[in-house]
């Protein structure tokens, strides 16, 4: 591999460790477009996989049992409707497109939090938002590893605390990424080689995860709000920019 894939594939590393043991994966969005500078766009998506699930073994040890189990039970089933409706009509939706409606709700969403708090969005305050997020949060992480927005938006719209937040984010794509693997392997997206890649940049991925570890034991809960937030208005921005 050349010394720029390299420095590529490693900078990605430490930003999934970071972004899953910090601000729930959040950061992800970034990663696809940065492995493509170097990578294929079926190699990047394939190679994010395993990148994922080294990172939310880290992170599932590190918030061990700290998550919300009665909202997670309600997450689960929208999260696999999700991946199957997914790699049911992957021939059929523009993933183009769906990168322009998750970035459309992450501005609507993060807008509304910075500017108009006093409006609650209590269509999502339920378990008919947990439903229809995680579903949403299901198709697009398999077409666009960007399953983190639809769920940091119905978190932040429940007010759920940094830890559970992170711990439970934490637990949910661990469990997704796993079905996943069905999906990418059948359609030929992951091989050998880039599960070999991988592996090889698991050091940096105990660095990225330490590096999270640090950065959410700072944030209280308003301020680690207010951080998503404005994320999630970046990762709109962004979703739209690396749109081809």
């Amino acid at each position: 591999m050349e010394i720029s894939s390299v420095i590529i594939v490693g900078f990605v590393v430490l930003l999934i460790g970071i972004s899953k043991s910090a601000f729930a994966g959040a950061l992800g969005v970034f990663a696809v477009p940065l492995l493509m500078i170097k990578f294929s766009a079926i190699e990047a998506i394939g190679l994010m996989l395993p990148l994922l699930i080294i990172a939310d073994i880290m992170t599932v040890k590190g918030f061990w049992k700290q998550w919300d189990s009665a909202l997670l039970k309600s997450l689960i089933p929208g999260a696999l409707i999700g991946i199957v409706i997914a790699n049911l009509l992957i021939d059929v939706i523009n993933a183009e497109d769906l990168r322009y409606i998750i970035a459309l709700i992450c501005i609507v969403f993060a807008v509304k939090n910075i500017l108009f708090k006093q409006i609650q969005l209590h269509i999502l305050n339920n378990k008919v938002g947990a439903y229809i997020m995680s579903t949403l949060s299901g198709i697009s992480s398999t077409f666009v590893h960007a399953g983190g927005p639809p769920l940091i938006i119905y978190f932040s719209a429940i007010g759920l605390a940094p830890t559970k937040f992170v711990a439970t984010a934490a637990i949910f794509f661990a469990i997704m990424n796993l079905v996943k693997l069905i999906g990418f392997i059948s359609l030929g997206f992951l091989t050998t080689d880039l599960v070999l890649t991988a592996l090889t940049f698991i050091p940096l991925a105990f660095v990225g995860h330490w590096l999270g570890i640090k950065i959410n034991n700072k944030l209280d809960k308003q301020l680690f709000l207010k951080v998503m937030n404005y994320l999630l208005l970046v990762l709109g921005g962004w979703l739209i920019f690396t749109a081809n």
